[in-house]
């Protein structure tokens, strides 16, 4: 959007302090670089392919996010804002062309915001996350035609095809690809003889109950069009707040972990501060002095033991991750 001299290039977004991959252009994906691939282990690249890495800029991810939110809302009178980058769209009671409003909807989003996006209908959440870009059909009938039909490219309705069609976009459609089928159910599954979303939809949901468990049932019934998953208006409390980063190099002091555990739990409070204000937050460094003494109270209830330090903490190579705690303060 900023920078349109990347456009073709590999380009790959670094965590918190450039720790790890966590968004990647096509070109990068076809370098083999994994989601979450530490730094260092691809460094090279940038010499060797020409790949590009750019420091994350949340803030200013946020507010892509809630303007191209507020465009998408447009398409109907209820939203789900599921992630930053994806939210789900009541449909119901909404006349006309639905695809056609879903294309302008599209461009709007394009002119006005930069991002392109694509758009998947269906009868249920579980289809309409199928059909949309951030999971398979638009995405790859865009990306990769042939295997699926050009019209269904950007914006893909899957309430329009008819039933050779739709059979054909699901056998053409690995069974990972759908929403709720993670990396173990669907070696299960593989195993069991189910490899394309087809074989998914034919089976008996009783059965899938028995054999696997009640979340793939409602998963097989949601793709044979029955809806089991309700749009959620409210978005339900957080249940957890975390503050994480990366260390740069390798930490083999306890005092450096002290503090740098100390300073992402106080951060983790201003976080916790946020949700309990109902205003506009204040800066920073405002909350961070009245935060700072019930902070320090609780890294002093910290046990790190010694014991465990009598090597230092060194895991995989430079780059480690630090999973901050979460504090329930009382």
């Amino acid at each position: 959007m900023f920078r349109p001299s990347l456009n073709g290039l590999p380009v790959v977004v670094l965590s918190n302090n450039d720790g790890c991959a966590i968004a990647r252009s096509n070109e990068a994906k076809a370098l083999g670089i994994a989601m979450g691939a530490p730094w260092f282990q691809i460094r090279h690249l940038a010499e060797e392919a020409g790949l590009v890495a750019l420091s994350a800029n949340f803030a200013l991810y946020g507010d892509l996010s809630d303007r191209m939110m507020s465009l998408a809302a447009g398409l109907g009178p209820h939203q789900e804002i599921y992630s930053i980058d994806e939210s789900f769209i009541d449909l119901s009671g909404v006349r006309g062309d639905l695809v056609a409003r879903s294309h302008k909807i599209r461009s709007r989003i394009l002119q006005w915001v930069g991002i392109p996006c694509g758009i998947g209908i269906g009868a249920t959440k579980t289809l309409a996350k199928l059909a949309k870009l951030a999971n398979h059909v638009a995405k790859t009938a865009e990306r990769k035609p042939g295997i699926y039909p050009d019209h269904l490219a950007q914006v893909c309705d899957l309430s329009k095809l008819t039933q050779n069609e739709l059979d054909a976009v699901l056998t053409a459609t690995p069974v990972n690809e759908v929403w709720g089928v993670g990396r173990q159910i669907s070696k299960q599954l593989t195993a069991a003889g189910v490899t394309t979303v087809l074989d998914l939809v034919r089976l008996d949901p009783a059965m899938v109950k028995r054999r696997w468990s009640v979340v793939l049932e409602r998963t097989v019934r949601e793709l044979q069009g029955t809806p089991c998953i309700d749009l959620d208006h409210t978005p339900a409390p957080k249940k957890e707040i975390a503050c994480t980063r990366s260390f740069g190099h390798p930490v083999t002091e306890l005092s450096t972990l002290a503090e740098a555990v100390t300073e992402f739990a106080s951060r983790a409070a201003v976080k916790l501060h946020w949700c309990w204000c109902s205003s506009a937050p204040a800066p920073f460094d405002e909350i961070r002095s009245t935060a700072a003494p019930s902070m320090c109270r609780f890294a002093g209830q910290l046990r790190i033991r010694r014991s465990s330090w009598k090597r230092p903490w060194q895991v995989c190579g430079p780059s480690t991750n630090l999973v901050s705690t979460t504090p329930r303060l009382v």
